[in-house]
């Protein structure tokens, strides 16, 4: 069920125990905490989905609501259009954290747990490469930016 490692559990005066699977077992009146995924955790699911999707215990089935909100983010087919102010963006504000937190839900809890320890570990790797990213997406900008003004000052 959990394996060899240590998970955390909390009996009902609070106390905080760190036991195996052993114990689980005879400890009747500890409850399990899990890690929650909350709707305000964006990058975290997507880290999650990430390697959660990657593995190969996971089915189609569980992949589909992934898959689904990328081809409807990416889409130009929207509920809502996009070129009416504000209301354009609600729908792919709602769908799309919608279908991924569905398909964090339809992964295997094993797989689901292991992503997002995994997700947990790689988390600073990836604030690190989406602070590099956007520094190359800015130099790009900036350069394009004086190279227009070159060409255009001719």
């Amino acid at each position: 069920m959990y394996g060899c490692r240590n998970i955390k559990l909390y009996n009902v005066c609070g106390a905080t125990f760190d036991v195996t699977e052993k114990i689980l077992t005879y400890a009747h009146i500890m409850i399990v905490k899990r890690p929650k995924i909350r709707p305000w955790m964006l990058k975290k699911e997507i880290l999650i989905l990430f390697f959660g999707l990657r593995d190969s215990r996971t089915t189609i089935l569980a992949k589909l609501p992934a898959i689904l909100s990328i081809i409807y983010l990416l889409s130009p087919i929207d509920l809502i259009p996009d070129f009416i102010p504000f209301f354009g963006y609600i729908d792919d504000i709602v769908i799309v954290p919608l279908l991924l937190n569905v398909a964090i839900k339809m992964l295997p809890a094993v797989v689901r747990e292991e992503s997002i320890e995994k997700a947990n570990r790689n988390q600073v790797k990836f604030k690190m490469i989406i602070t590099l990213l956007i520094v190359v997406v800015i130099a790009l900008l900036v350069g394009m930016f004086f190279l227009l003004r070159r060409l255009i000052s001719h």
